[in-house]
Parts: structure tokens; sequence; C-alpha cells
């Protein structure tokens, strides 16, 4: 009956129909990485991507995840110090991405990017952990730091990404697809809570992709539904938090049995609240993100499905 409402309701375009109440009492999502990523799929992939190494635990409900689990991981850090700001990922042996928000104040300071990390406070949980500095940062030309238009950055590295079972890029869409209510993870080393402290460890949380109109009625100017570029999702009571800006949104392609990150964090209200967040819908870039990389590093090249 639901599922009804709501097409007819996007059919004639009324957008109040459709409110995060319907949300909240849904059933909580579980998406165990334990049992994904680990073998290839019906389809494959022009290069390696998105894989997963198998947890011992099995973690659902959003929590620390395993180490290495997610080699497509990265996080965008000072370049002297190696403090983590921003989340990150891989996608090319040259190339990382984040969201502009996190790179635009940052003109003229020293960033870097960690690959292969865990537990920010530990060096001995894993020996994949590697720094590699950022020579160029590409923010999208028609960024816009009011609404958030447009919000990823691509970032070019001096030094090569050695890509190993623990490290690795993600995959990245060919194509726009229907994502609504199908189940994503965010990846990151931000805030457990909103008054609370950094995680030290890798985080992963699971959230369902809602109507974006759901996401413009919370948050009113900021998210245009006329020409929409972004990805509203939510959870009750789990979200990205503050840290995990430019994090990776990854779905799991029942194709290829592999992880594609489909956003980037963007922006939300709170942490694990009872609003939805607001991510960069990668689909739309994925033209721009080549154009990029072919005038950067013109050797690299992006991992798809085929």
């Amino acid at each position: 009956m639901f599922n009804i409402f709501l097409i007819i309701c996007f059919n004639i375009i009324i957008i109040n129909c459709v409110d995060i109440k319907d949300y909240i009492n849904l059933p909580d999502i579980e998406l165990d990485s334990s049992e994904y990523g680990l073998h290839p799929g019906k389809t494959a992939t022009n290069c390696s991507c998105g894989w997963t190494n198998k947890n011992t635990r099995r973690i659902v409900h959003g929590a620390e995840t395993g180490i290495n689990e997610y080699p497509l991981a990265a996080g965008l850090a000072d370049g002297e110090y190696g403090f983590m700001k921003c989340g990150a990922s891989i996608i090319t042996a040259y190339h990382a991405l984040t969201a502009a928000h996190c790179t635009i104040k940052e003109k003229g300071n020293k960033l870097a990017v960690i690959v292969g990390e865990h537990d920010v406070m530990t060096a001995d949980e894993t020996d994949a952990t590697r720094m590699h500095p950022v020579k160029t940062v590409i923010e999208h030309e028609k960024y816009d730091q009011v609404n958030q238009q447009y919000d990823l950055s691509l970032l070019v590295l001096e030094t090569k990404i050695e890509f190993t079972k623990k490290v690795g890029p993600a995959c990245l869409p060919t194509s726009q697809r229907n994502l609504l209510d199908q189940a994503v993870k965010i990846l990151g080393w931000g805030k457990l809570r909103s008054r609370g402290h950094r995680a030290r460890a890798l985080q992963e949380v699971n959230l369902r992709v809602i109507p974006l109109e759901v996401c413009a009625k919370t948050f009113a100017a900021e998210v245009p539904t006329t020409n929409p570029h972004q990805l509203c999702t939510f959870n009750y009571g789990k979200d990205a938090c503050q840290g995990d800006s430019g994090g990776p949104v990854i779905w799991l392609d029942p194709d290829t049995n592999m992880f594609t990150q489909v956003g980037i964090v963007s922006y939300g209200s709170g942490c694990g609240s009872d609003s939805p967040g607001i991510n960069t819908d990668l689909a739309y870039f994925t033209e721009w993100i080549h154009q990029k990389i072919a005038s950067t590093v013109p050797e690299a090249a992006i991992c798809t499905k085929m």
C-alpha cells in the first residue's frame, strides 16, 4: 500500500505526500559485509574494485569495521601531522574523491590521503597504512558553498598507491540507477555522536536511500528537486556525523557482487537524529571524473562494471 501511494505521489509531483515520518518505523537495515564483496558476481568489472576482506565479526546496525575490511576507504588528512580532516575514497592509483566543502578552505595547506588505515591511534594493527601527499585539488567548478550543490573534489596524488588485498579502488557507477529503498553503507572516522569524540577506528553504518523530496522538505531551498545531483539517506537513529564528510556512500551491486561508490557524504542535521542526510550523487559526475583524470594522469583509469 505504501509503495503504491508513493508512486502515485511521484507521478503527480506532490512533494508533501512523502514525509520522514513514513520511514522512522521501518525495520532496521542489515547488510552484513562478511557475506558480500568477497567473490565476483555474474557481471565482471574492467579492473578489480569494490571488494571486501572477510571480517570475523558479524557487524550490523553500524559499528567498527574489521581491519582493512573496506580497501577503498581513505581519509583526507593534514599533510604535516596526519590529523584526519574528512573521509575520502580511492578511485585510481593516483586519485581519490572527497567533498568540496572539505577542501575549499584548505587553500595553501598541505594535504594528504591516508590509505589502508583502521585505528588512527595505533600503528601496529595493520601494515597497509600509507600517507600520500596531495599534489592537486580539483573542486567541481559549480560547487556552491551555500546550498552544497556539486559538493565533490578530485584529489590528485604525488605518489602512486600500491594496490594490495588491503588497499584498492572503489567501483564507480556507469549510469544513473534508481536506488530508492536500497541499502547503502557510509564509511568514516567521524564523531560517534553529536557532542562526542571522533572515532578512533573506521566505522560503518547502514542507511536507506529515500526520496529526495523528503530531504527537500527537511532542508528547504538547499535541496532542489528539479535538477537533482544528490542522494537522500536515512535510518532512524543512525547517520553520518561530523568528520564523516567526504567519505564514500557505497552500494552492493548485485550484478558484480562488489561495492560501487554511489555517493559522497555532504551534510545533514545532527548525528543519528530523525533527519535524513544529503550526499552527492556520483552517477551524475562520472563523466566529469573521467575528464579530470584524463587531464591529470592519462594512464590512470577508474573501475566500472562492464
